[in-house]
């Protein structure tokens, strides 16, 4: 099955050293994703991996994920380890005010033969909102 996309862009007022220590810090996530439950399951100093509650699309879903520091300061790297398929980027790219934060999420709509269906119908267009929502938030919450 082929990997619905969503992409996104905002400018953040901070720069990114700042920006990237708070996206790597997951008891942040709820400040801004509907992220509830936060249990470490494993700290390192190139990232995490933990459990959550996300909810989209009127549903919460309990998951695994893992996110990593791959380029210090440029490009974290997030993805589900277990429950809905979910495979992100976060890119960072300095500016002369501050940070040009991109995120880039792929995931697989859960449900085999229905999954592409709801997905079309409200899925995408709910996650997109999460995800638009969420760099608006950011650029208040670090750039404020």
């Amino acid at each position: 099955m082929q990997m619905t996309r969503i992409e996104g862009t905002t400018e953040i007022k901070a720069d990114p050293e700042r920006v990237s220590q708070y996206l790597m810090e997951v008891n942040n996530l709820p400040h801004y994703l509907p992220i509830s439950d936060i249990q470490m399951i494993e700290a390192t100093d190139e990232g995490a991996k933990f459990r959550h509650k996300i909810t989209a699309a009127g549903r919460t879903m309990e998951t695994v994920c893992e996110m990593k520091s791959v380029e210090r300061n440029k490009k974290l790297i997030f993805k589900s380890l277990e429950g809905m398929k979910v495979e992100g980027t976060w890119l960072l790219e300095p500016t002369k005010t501050g940070t040009k934060l991109s995120i880039v999420v792929e995931y697989e709509p859960p449900g085999w033969i229905f999954g592409w269906f709801i997905d079309a119908l409200m899925m995408k267009r709910e996650l997109t909102k999460v995800y638009l929502e969420g760099l608006q938030k950011l650029s208040g919450i670090v750039g404020g």
